[in-house]
């Protein structure tokens, strides 16, 4: 579609979503993301390999539950962005609050150490609420985005995220803006979850396999010192959320800066795991976490059938571990 109608479109879409009560928007988007579910045959199949590779003790049965809930949860996430210009310190309570037990205390450990703040998190949940619920409890901050092809959609949405007090830095040459909002003592949130090309990475392990994965937050907490504070919501009742914040991670710094960049990027790839394991049915499992592998292994695993990563993957972990 052009975007000539394409975006008075979205625009169109979010208005209505953003007018009508939240739960008349969760309901109407649980039916068409279970639609998307049955009618997305590419999505669902690649959501079905992730599953497959995450979790390949699970029944078939209950990795398709878990994908179905997974496009649901991403629905949500148009609600969420709908509704970002309505919300506010006095309205935030009803729909996100801070876990009693793993919340604004870990939050608070974190800024007492008097360094600025890297927040890891990834697409779990209402990824998009987090940081402006995070401002609108005083605690603004700023998260890098990925540009969108549409120009105007992407300024629109640029108002929308900072409409909440937070600043939003384009993926495009991230690295200059994050340490100058570093420098300045400021916090910087990033999504570490997804594939990224090799040149940018590297491979490693998540859920057991080799994933690409970005050393961008291990190099700059290293450079910086700033202290990283793994962040993420997690629905608390119909609509409503919980901010948590595990406890603050202590950098692996042995003086082997190659060493050091891999092994802090293993610790984050372990932390995002952990989530996912906590609540699986709130991540993206739409997206091809495992596009790229190395020399050895297929080098197209979305081609393959469920049967075919299935046996894959149950010989990757029955083989011995390299010493």
């Amino acid at each position: 579609m052009d975007s000539f109608v394409l975006y008075p479109t979205i625009r169109l879409i979010l208005a209505f979503f953003r007018v009508i009560p939240r739960w008349l928007g969760r309901n109407i988007l649980n039916a068409l993301a279970l639609l998307a579910y049955l009618v997305d045959a590419r999505h669902r199949h690649i959501a079905k390999v992730n599953l497959t590779i995450a979790f390949p003790a699970i029944s078939r049965r209950d990795r398709a539950r878990i994908a179905r809930r997974s496009f649901q949860n991403v629905a949500q996430n148009l609600l969420e962005v709908a509704k970002l210009t309505s919300l506010s310190r006095s309205n935030i309570a009803s729909v996100a609050r801070y876990h009693p037990e793993r919340g604004l205390n870990n939050f608070k450990a974190a800024r007492a150490r008097g360094k600025p703040i890297l927040y890891l998190t990834g697409h779990f949940s209402a990824w998009e609420l987090l940081p402006a619920a995070h401002a609108l409890y005083g605690h603004p901050l700023s998260f890098v985005t990925r540009p969108l092809d549409i120009a105007q959609l992407e300024g629109y949405l640029a108002k929308a995220r900072q409409s909440c007090g937070n600043v939003v830095i384009s993926k495009k040459n991230a690295v200059r803006q994050i340490l100058a909002s570093l420098k300045h003592g400021d916090s910087v949130g990033i999504l570490a979850d997804h594939n990224t090309i090799t040149l940018e990475g590297e491979f490693i392990d998540m859920f057991g396999l080799p994933a690409p994965t970005t050393t961008s937050l291990a190099l700059l907490a290293l450079r910086t010192g700033a202290t990283v504070l793994p962040g993420y919501l997690t629905p608390r009742c119909r609509g409503c959320y919980w901010i948590k914040f595990l406890p603050p991670l202590e950098l692996i710094q042995s003086g082997d800066r190659e060493h050091d960049v891999r092994a802090n990027t293993r610790m984050f790839n372990d932390v995002l795991e952990s989530i996912i394991r906590e609540q699986p049915e709130s991540w993206l499992w739409g997206h091809k976490r495992w596009k790229y592998q190395p020399a050895g292994n297929p080098q197209d695993l979305y081609s393959l059938s469920l049967d075919e990563i299935q046996r894959f993957v149950d010989a990757k972990r029955s083989a011995p571990k390299a010493r």
